[in-house]
């Protein structure tokens, strides 16, 4: 099938009340031949003049000033306003490929077991840290007339509210399922926190700042504007007393957050950042407008259009460039032509150690990013790019370890890598080896979308990620998914991919990836309803979270048993919510919402739903509550069983007409649940989840 036309997200109507989920096209770029290839891992080229990478290194500040001035002095204005479409980044969030070791307590769910990420809630064992929510308004988040707990609350009446928004820390007593406010750190006037970092083993706290607060899911505009005239900021406060938090540092940059990672004692921040600049034509149409710019550039140096730096410590500030023109990258023209105008951003990764907070260390390229995904090892950025009849996504890879990254090579693969929500799980690296679902749209209305695995290593010389296998291919022609079907959950988990489709029914494939040369389907199967969301269970079972395929859907819950991966079956199914009602998980989008603590052969996890609709006498009605489920038998797949054991609800005993705080987390402690609704939280023991302690 040949031919594409935009991907157009499929939309259902539980997104609603501000709670706009956008999707990221990170566009692919179109195969020209698979094999060859290897895993070693060759050091670049120190020449730039032999660098044979989709992106070559500055050699000079004039190198840099050239490919800027390129940028505002040529038409490159298709490619940098995507013809009026607005694509978001990556999001954050999933858990590990063995399902979590067995912990007592459960953290962040991340899409890498060693790889944190900021999120609204945090949790170190004894406290809870909750970043106040916000509501939406247009592009930009603005805070609600903030509510801060003074104390703990009965549950008679809302707890008090504080004119300022701040950061809530409260302290856990498990043994009886409370919680009880201890600090608050406050915020400023126009400060919003993007989400927060804890290292227990410091007894820190690191937030995330920014000046503008793009929507939850990652709301990043092409258009340069957007990227003017921005700051992102990482504070450290030391812990060590809960109740009196003090912070010791802050490092801001210059620019629009993208997003960030934690890998050990290293926070990375990416962020792009567009020069403001006078007399400058940002979208020049003329040859007029582009001589102007020419013209412009000529009093210009570096320091003009690299965003700066600033650090604080105590009473003392530095205020520096972010990096120099040598830690830059840009397009090589050699590689490719209709890039060689470059590009009016500059899209930076800096690495910020913990333990040597006042040199961070960056690394820079003259490109969009619209897409991240982190492993221990590398750091990957896509970004879109629209040809004659087929878009396509640049892939770039950066060795992660000491000092800034490292640039490793890049490629370009056919088809939509989409992002926001769960489909960053779209992407993920194994072994050094990077494995990628695309889908393209082909024209064809008896067929409208092709979903494309991808298997990507690094070459043995130059800076190239070979593509060294991919499905379907000539020798393996069976399509992932039937005609018409959608890409929907998507997990990788050692040498297996697991992908769902939808159009009426959900097919599960199992994909066998021990071969990296010679992927295939080894099995599937069919049954109603569509899984958003997929976490492993071990080696042999697999939990998927969606929804039915009604009118008015209702959250389901499946077990699979992926033993025999030629055969998947089911365990069990469990459904939320009445078939009259609205029901969403936010979990179906955000695996920040979904929490999982693995036992030895019980596994315990939760997940927030929300249900709408309408009583018999007409009113409206909303319920917000966390369910709890266990997997029994996770040692012996064949035995397996998903069993329900209640819910935890929030709710006003003075006020049945509240309608939630549109943001949900949860804990496990032992036996102890803690359940988050905006900036709220209500709590219970786990054999008990009627008795509710709270609004806290």
């Amino acid at each position: 099938m040949t031919g594409c036309t935009r991907f157009q997200p499929h939309i259902r109507p539980r997104l609603f009340r501000g709670m706009l989920l956008s999707f990221v096209g990170v566009g692919g770029l179109m195969l020209s031949a698979c094999g060859g290839g290897g895993s070693s891992t060759p050091a670049p080229s120190s020449d730039p003049a032999q660098f044979t990478g989709l992106l070559k290194p500055v050699a000079s500040e004039e190198e840099f000033l050239s490919a800027m001035e390129a940028a505002y002095s040529s038409d490159a204005d298709a490619r940098n306003r995507s013809e009026g479409e607005a694509f978001p980044v990556a999001a954050a969030g999933g858990s590990q490929e063995d399902s979590g070791t067995s912990a007592s307590y459960t953290t962040t769910y991340t899409q890498e077991v060693d790889v944190d990420e900021i999120d609204v809630v945090k949790y170190d064992g004894e406290h809870l840290y909750i970043v106040p929510s916000q509501q939406f308004s247009c592009c930009y988040a603005t805070f609600t007339s903030s509510t801060t707990p003074a104390g703990e609350s009965d549950g008679s009446q809302a707890p008090e509210q504080s004119p300022q928004p701040a950061i809530r820390i409260l302290a856990t007593d498990t043994a009886a399922a409370t919680a009880t406010q201890v600090a608050t750190i406050p915020l400023g006037e126009g400060e919003y926190v993007q989400g927060l970092y804890i290292l227990p083993d410091k007894d820190a706290l690191l937030t995330v700042g920014t000046q503008n607060l793009h929507m939850g899911y990652g709301v990043y505009w092409f258009d340069l504007w957007a990227w003017q005239q921005q700051n992102v900021r990482v504070d450290y406060y030391d812990v060590s007393t809960a109740s009196a938090p003090g912070k010791s540092w802050s490092v801001e940059l210059e620019g629009g957050f993208v997003d960030s990672r934690r890998v050990g004692d290293t926070v990375y921040v990416v962020s792009r950042h567009t020069p403001t600049l006078d007399n400058i034509h940002y979208y020049p149409t003329t040859e007029q407008e582009y001589e102007s710019n020419r013209n412009a550039f000529k009093s210009l140096n570096s320091e003009d259009l690299i965003p700066k730096l600033t650090i604080r410590r105590g009473a003392d500030e530095q205020t520096r460039p972010l990096f120099a023109p040598q830690d830059c990258m840009i397009t090589n023209e050699g590689r490719v032509s209709d890039d060689r105008s470059g590009y009016q951003t500059l899209t930076s990764i800096t690495a910020i150690a913990i333990d040597d907070p006042l040199n961070p260390q960056t690394l820079c390229y003259n490109e969009s990013a619209a897409g991240v995904y982190v492993s221990s090892s590398a750091i990957y950025l896509s970004d879109v790019r629209y040809g004659e009849g087929e878009s396509l996504t640049r892939i770039h890879k950066f060795a992660l370890g000491s000092g800034k990254p490292r640039y490793r090579g890049s490629a370009e693969v056919g088809g939509y890598l989409w992002t926001g929500g769960q489909r960053d799980f779209r992407i993920s690296e194994h072994d050094g080896r990077l494995r990628v679902f695309t889908t393209r749209w082909t024209g064809d209305d008896d067929d409208r979308q092709d979903h494309t695995l991808y298997l990507l290593e690094e070459a043995d010389t130059g800076e190239s990620l070979e593509i060294v296998a991919q499905l379907p291919n000539n020798a393996r022609p069976a399509e992932i998914g039937k005609p018409n079907e959608g890409l929907f959950g998507v997990r990788f988990v050692g040498d297996r991919a697991y992908a769902v489709t939808f159009e009426q029914i959900d097919p599960l494939y199992v994909i066998d990836l021990s071969n990296p040369r010679d992927p295939f389907i080894a099995g599937s199967m069919d049954l109603p309803g569509f899984s958003d969301f997929l976490h492993p269970i071990g080696d042999d079972l697999l939990l998927g979270l969606g929804t039915t395929a009604d009118r008015n859907s209702q959250v389901k819950l499946e077990l699979f048993d992926v033993s025999d991966a030629t055969s998947p079956v089911s365990r069990g199914v469990a459904l939320i919510g009445s078939g009259d009602s609205w029901n969403w998980s936010e979990a179906q989008y955000n695996r920040h919402a979904f929490s999982y603590l693995a036992g030895d052969n019980r596994d315990r996890f939760a997940v927030p739903v929300q249900s709408s609709g309408r009583h018999t006498d007409g009113d409206y009605y909303n319920i917000e509550a966390l369910y709890l489920f266990e997997v029994n038998n996770t040692l012996d797949a064949g035995a397996a069983s998903l069993d329900a054991k209640g819910s935890v609800q929030a709710s006003w005993p003075d006020n049945p007409d509240w309608y939630g705080g549109y943001r949900h987390r949860s804990v496990i402690d032992g036996d102890a649940v803690y359940f988050i609704s905006g900036d709220y939280v209500w709590s219970a023991l786990w054999d008990t989840p009627l008795q509710v302690s709270g609004p806290q």
